[in-house]
């Protein structure tokens, strides 16, 4: 009797417990945004090719998709290219935490020339599958940007000489490795994009001379500033539930 007994008492209590277990997780709204992050590498073409020869940088992703385990996603990219500098060697004033001070020799950037690309749009990938495409479509604008270390400076740090913005659009295809973790996919992945810059005013290192009296003249450069990039990284994608199909 008291074995049916604790038999019964540990079947109803058994029950609820796999029903909880088994139930599957609700969804949230966080588990539609995905991440990416990687390194990036520009290639100018056109144009842009006679003033550069190319850069390098970092590309972080941000994307929402909207409804669950389709292919679009709404994706942001904010990029950082680094196209073009001088490096030189020089002397700055150190000091330490008795207040002595000394010339310290110090290796810096003299002149330095950067690209932003903040862009936004739809993005399409396949969502089953270890090895996914994708491709989007992006709008947005790019910020060139020049920094140089004046004569008679006491710091190595630049003080802004040149800004410029423009509209630009980007499309691009690639490559994920995707797989699971957490719940989350997750995986690396390899892309090309063509960046359109078409109306662009940058500097180069051409575009700075230094007069007779000290100053210096700035001559930005005008025109279409297009480049091929190469992105490689990591990528977060969205909570994918167990029970859900891949």
């Amino acid at each position: 009797m008291r074995t049916a007994l604790r038999v019964l008492i540990l079947g109803l209590w058994a029950a609820p417990v796999a029903a909880q277990v088994l139930a599957p997780r609700e969804p949230k709204w966080t588990d539609k945004w995905n991440f990416g992050i990687g390194l990036f590498g520009g290639i100018p073409v056109g144009d842009f090719r006679k003033a550069d020869d190319g850069g390098g940088g970092v590309d972080v992703m941000l994307g929402f998709q909207p409804f669950r385990r389709q292919p679009l996603s709404i994706r942001g990219n904010a990029v950082f290219l680094d196209y073009g500098g001088l490096r030189q060697r020089g002397y700055q004033e150190v000091c330490d935490q008795f207040g002595s001070c000394f010339l310290d020799e110090v290796e810096y950037d003299a002149r330095n020339h950067t690209a932003m690309f903040f862009q936004i749009g739809p993005e399409l990938m396949f969502t089953d599958g270890k090895w996914r495409p994708f491709g989007f479509a992006l709008l947005g604008t790019t910020v060139f940007n020049s920094t140089m270390v004046l004569p008679g400076s006491t710091t190595t740090e630049g003080d802004a000489i040149f800004t410029s913005s423009n509209f630009s659009t980007a499309y691009g295809l690639g490559l994920r490795r995707v797989g699971t973790r957490w719940g989350r996919e997750t995986g690396f992945e390899l892309s090309s994009r063509f960046t359109r810059n078409g109306k662009a005013r940058y500097l180069t290192e051409g575009g700075i001379t230094q007069n007779s009296d000290g100053t210096f003249t700035i001559t930005p450069r005008e025109g279409a500033a297009n480049l091929v990039g190469i992105h490689i990284g990591f990528w977060v994608g969205p909570f994918i539930n167990w029970n859900e199909r891949r």
